[in-house]
């Protein structure tokens, strides 16, 4: 799936999601679904009044920008050349209503080479003089931002809230040498312990909580990267939360006045009770096993400390 600044889609969530942005949008303008049964003639709906049609598009993965304009190049140029080969199907469909613009809606435009793409298909789809096309017909190029406020509105109205952080959100990338995480995770133990100094098994029990944070904070970015491969909405979700929580964890220790272990403790059943609030996919176990990950990640890079 795509992460965008709207959620994580497929081309049928994606499409799923525009259908209802057009017909929001479009209502007054006769908007008409073309359900892709039983054939796809490049058309994903077209207004009747207006002579606006829509085709939409989604990739399945994440791409390079090189990738994805490729993919979006091929796309436009295989359906517009459906105007086509299904002329008379479509004639049949869109009436007398003349297409006078075909919008290709995307989350996001690749490559700006696109618009010349555009330009040069349109240039050669009018050269065709199809009947069901107006004489100016024109190609537009849409990614989510021009439905911005239907789509915020069509998720609020479904309970999902909003992001104004402007893009998908991501993990901070980890970029120093795994030595410096590992002394930065020893000296938080030593801090977390500090009250049991004066036990004889101080030093075995350091060295025990620094290998069991050590170990959580290697396998959190695999874990987290099993939850986006098998459950990717929730994935978007979760780093959502958890980047913003962060900010959380950074002032709270500026503030804090208690134990460093009562510190941690306090934001990792925090995060817990957060997590679970997302909704019924995050089970107890789940919440307390990303919490336990995100907690030993904070201690590593020093999103969480106490001095």
């Amino acid at each position: 799936m795509l992460k965008t600044k709207f959620g994580a889609f497929d081309g049928n969530s994606w499409e799923a999601l525009c259908q209802q942005v057009f017909k929001k949008k479009y209502a007054k303008d006769g908007y008409q679904h073309i359900p892709a049964s039983p054939g796809d003639f490049g058309l994903e709906g077209f207004c009747t009044g207006t002579g606006l049609s829509f085709q939409c598009y989604c990739p399945n993965a994440d791409y390079t920008r090189k990738e994805l304009y490729g993919h979006q190049r091929d796309k436009i140029t295989a359906d517009l050349r459906k105007l086509k080969t299904y002329q008379a199907e479509i004639e049949k469909i869109v009436g007398g209503t003349k297409l006078s613009s075909w919008r290709f809606v995307t989350p996001e435009i690749g490559h700006n080479d696109l618009l010349s793409h555009a330009r040069t298909k349109e240039r050669e789809v009018r050269s065709w003089a199809l009947p069901i096309l107006a004489s100016d017909f024109s190609i537009h190029l849409h990614d989510g931002d021009y439905y911005v406020v239907e789509i915020n509105e069509i998720l609020t109205s479904i309970g999902q809230g909003l992001d104004f952080e402007g893009g998908p959100p991501k993990l901070p990338k980890l970029d120093e040498s795994p030595e410096v995480y590992e002394e930065n995770v020893l000296r938080k133990c030593k801090t977390r312990l500090a009250p049991k100094s004066g036990s004889p098994k101080h030093a075995e029990l350091v060295t025990q909580l620094h290998q069991f944070t050590l170990k959580n904070f290697l396998a959190s970015d695999g874990y987290l990267r099993a939850i986006e491969k098998s459950a990717p909405v929730l994935f978007y979700k979760l780093v959502r939360l958890i980047n913003a929580f962060e900010h959380y964890v950074q002032e709270t220790a500026l503030t804090w006045s208690g134990s460093a272990e009562d510190l941690t403790n306090t934001l990792r059943l925090d995060l817990e009770k957060r997590l679970t609030n997302l909704g019924p996919d995050v089970t107890d176990a789940t919440a307390a096993t990303v919490a336990r990950h995100m907690i030993a990640r904070w201690l590593a890079i020093c999103a969480l400390d106490y001095d």
